[in-house]
């Protein structure tokens, strides 16, 4: 239940936007995230590529590190055993940029925006809570992207999993 009251505070102030910026380079934060999956990463035997370039942004250090996190544990939450992660960071015409790409279940197209609905889930909906998860992961990634005014790019890939995009304004 903390996780989850910890989940839906995130949600609330995200969604209210931000009340001061400050440089943040975006790099940093995915290293920090990825050193926190590690465990769960070596768990479920998964394959990480990182190509984190700096990616020089402004805005909420905290919930730039949340948005960061939740992609890469969705990313990790959702693949297959011996799965694959590539993480990017970058710039790209002068606007900073962090790619989470993985491996897992096939996604239907039209499925896709469900999931960064409240309470969504792939595979599973709210009801099903035999784990920690509940839902909430990828609905707070889109509410701190609209809070930074920064453009999400979502697909479902081909061969399974999610391709995910967050794009920061100059």
């Amino acid at each position: 239940h903390e996780r989850l009251l910890e989940a839906l505070l995130t949600l609330a102030s995200s969604e209210r936007g931000l009340e001061r910026r400050e440089p943040v380079d975006l790099s940093t934060l995915a290293s920090r995230a990825l050193l926190s999956a590690r465990p769960m990463i070596k768990r479920l035997s998964l394959h990480v590529e990182a190509e984190l370039a700096p990616a020089h942004t402004s805005g909420d250090p905290a919930l730039l590190a949340q948005l960061i996190a939740n992609v890469i544990d969705n990313a990790v939450q959702y693949n297959v055993p011996d799965g694959r992660i590539k993480v990017e960071t970058g710039t790209n015409t002068g606007h900073a940029f962090l790619s989470v790409e993985n491996t897992g279940p096939q996604i239907p197209p039209g499925e896709v925006d469900r999931l960064f609905e409240p309470f969504q889930r792939g595979r599973t909906d709210r009801t099903d809570n035999n784990d920690e998860h509940h839902g909430l992961g990828l609905s707070i990634v889109r509410a701190i992207a609209t809070a930074h005014d920064a453009t999400l790019t979502t697909r479902a890939q081909a061969q399974g999993g999610l391709a995910v995009t967050a794009t920061f304004p100059k």
